[in-house]
């Protein structure tokens, strides 16, 4: 039996000016994205011939690598969130190259995707191509501005949080390794590191702060040893130095976390793929709610332009940290 839009219209009771809007995706459509959701769900199910599921939604991930592991598990649950939509996910790595910049402006002006999410190492000249395309976006993390579509994770809570858990564990001295505080992400993970310590009582040990460009746990704990620098435990601001601080404590016959103990920051594939699993605190729902941002923005276009804080913390409970015993004399 073929199935056509006078069906669709009648299964779900609305009517065929609706179904044709939604199935031929008309510009400047009047019908809702709950309404337009319900239409492709239904045409997809009863086999509509015609059916296509046509829009994209482009993320452009910025002055990162494509493979950075922080990133990987945000795009499939970017892509799952997007699939509710009944969009694709078009992925572009681009670099800060003034070529790879006049390549985006001119995919851009294409119109090829109904919207864009980007992310990564922000610049002006990004935002500015950005907001010069006129497609609907939404920013995901950089440092906040009230003039732009932004959704940011609240990093000083998420680093408070971390500090006060391995505190009630019992630790004192508590590590922190951090990349450049040229990047206003880690600016924020110190100043909660800071807060927490303070919060509880706890002296702050400028020692105990290490920073690294490279971001490279690894090298941390190298300097940690090397300058005799005694520490019960390490909030790493990302898995990645997590994950490189366990391998050179594992090297150095550290047990952990019998020994030490360390937490991450955010939850990426690293998480489960270390010995033992990283303990980690994460921003429950990150990924979900740029999309839904961007789709609330894409139905009302004159959206006051504001940053949505996501601050709801959920913690990962892996095999790297324990309460803190005082070696016996």
């Amino acid at each position: 039996m073929t199935v056509r839009k006078k069906d669709i219209a009648e299964y779900l009771g609305v009517s065929r000016a609706a179904v044709s809007l939604a199935l031929n995706n008309t510009p400047g459509s009047t019908i809702s994205q709950e309404t337009r959701n319900k239409i492709l769900q239904a045409a997809s199910e009863l086999g509509y011939k015609d059916f296509v599921s046509s829009d994209q939604i482009g993320f452009i991930l910025y002055n990162r690598e494509s493979d950075d592991p922080r990133y990987i598990c945000i795009l499939k649950e970017i892509e799952k969130t997007l699939k509710e939509f009944h969009c694709n996910l078009l992925f572009m790595n681009i670099s800060s190259l003034p070529l790879e910049h006049l390549n985006l402006r001119q995919f851009l002006a294409s119109q090829k995707v109904k919207g864009i999410i980007v992310s990564g190492d922000m610049d002006d000249t990004i935002i500015e191509l950005i907001e010069d395309s006129g497609i609907p976006y939404v920013i995901y993390g950089g440092s906040a501005r009230e003039d732009l579509h932004m959704v940011i994770p609240d990093h000083r809570k998420a680093a408070y949080e971390a500090v006060k858990y391995l505190i009630r564990l019992g630790h004192r001295k508590i590590a922190l390794f951090n990349g450049s505080l040229d990047l206003e992400i880690h600016k924020l993970s110190l100043e909660g590191y800071q807060q927490a310590l303070e919060d509880f009582g706890v002296e702050v040990n400028k020692e105990l702060v290490q920073i690294g460009k490279e971001e490279d746990g690894y090298e941390m704990c190298g300097r940690m040893e090397a300058l005799k620098i005694e520490y019960s435990a390490v909030f790493c601001v990302n898995t990645i130095i997590q994950f490189g601080a366990l391998q050179r404590l594992k090297e150095m016959g550290v047990k952990i976390p019998a020994e030490k103990s360390l937490i991450g920051y955010g939850y990426t594939e690293l998480i489960h793929i270390s010995i033992p699993q990283l303990t980690a605190v994460f921003v429950e729902q990150s990924a979900e709610r740029p999309v839904r941002r961007l789709m609330d923005i894409i139905q009302n276009q004159n959206r006051k332009k504001e940053v949505l804080y996501l601050s709801e913390m959920s913690f990962f409970d892996g095999g790297t940290c324990a309460l803190h015993r005082e070696k016996q004399e």
